[in-house]
């Protein structure tokens, strides 16, 4: 299950790190980007950072979704539904494997 978490944290900081990148050229004049577009992506990667927190223990008997019966088996690297989800986004980047399609 770390793995696919792992995968997760690693594209939302990639994300970070384009919006980053895009605020500071608009900000500096270089690049006449919608800034609005840019807030949302930073509020993106907050809500799917917090969700992957609130989830972070799905699956392994101690998370949310296992109390209501709703976690996959411990051997599947997901946890629950609401962590593949978030991996959905990220389907075509390197890394992700096909089994963790929801």
């Amino acid at each position: 299950m770390d793995r696919f978490a792992d995968f997760l944290r690693r594209q939302i900081d990639i994300d970070l790190e384009l919006l980053r990148w895009v605020r500071e050229d608009a900000e500096a004049g270089s690049e006449r980007g919608c800034y609005v577009s840019v807030i949302r992506g930073f509020r993106e990667c907050e809500l799917k950072t917090r969700l992957l927190r609130a989830h972070q223990w799905c699956g392994s008997g101690a998370g949310p979704c296992d109390q209501v019966g709703d976690a996959f088996p411990p051997e599947d690297e997901r946890g629950c539904a609401t962590r593949a989800l978030l991996g959905l986004p990220y389907a075509d980047r390197p890394g992700y494997a096909k089994r963790w399609r929801p």
